[in-house]
This record gives structure tokens, C-alpha cells and sequence, in this order.
């Protein structure tokens, strides 16, 4: 699987907010043609790839995931 294959693959599945270069730079240097897609999934959540909505690294519960993502759209205006 070709990683712009992967990258439609995990919008479709994830949204247009998953980080494109952090998914590239995971998956670079892994022969990928030969893992499934559950199997790529997988390993970007292991890296904290996916999960983690707001982008500081850490995968949280939902909320709070969503209440950085929010802080950081709207300038921290939901006291995160």
C-alpha cells in the first residue's frame, strides 16, 4: 500500500485533522506494502499518532482531547 493510499485511507477513517507529516515520518523506513491497514493503524497508535486530537503529544480521554482541539481552534477560550 502506497503511503498516499494510507494517508486517504486514515482521512476517510480519522478526518482531515490527523498530522500527515508525523504519519509519514512513522511509516518511513517500514515496508508497509506488506502490512494491512489494521496493522498500520495499529502502529501509529502506538506512537501516539492517532488518538491524540490536539496535538500535544499525549492521548487523553475524549474530552479532553476535544477540549485542546477546541483551545487550540478558538484561542484557549475553553480554559485548556
Amino acid at each position: 500500500m502506497e503511503i498516499n493510499e494510507i494517508i486517504s485511507q486514515l482521512k476517510d477513517k480519522f478526518g482531515n485533522s490527523i498530522n500527515v507529516e508525523q504519519i509519514t515520518e512513522k511509516l518511513k523506513g517500514f515496508d508497509h506494502s506488506k502490512m494491512s491497514f489494521t496493522e498500520i493503524i495499529a502502529k501509529l497508535k502506538d506512537g501516539n499518532i492517532l488518538g491524540d486530537l490536539d496535538g500535544d503529544g499525549k492521548v487523553e480521554s475524549t474530552i479532553d482531547e476535544l477540549k485542546g482541539k477546541a483551545s487550540k481552534m478558538f484561542g484557549g477560550i475553553f480554559g485548556k
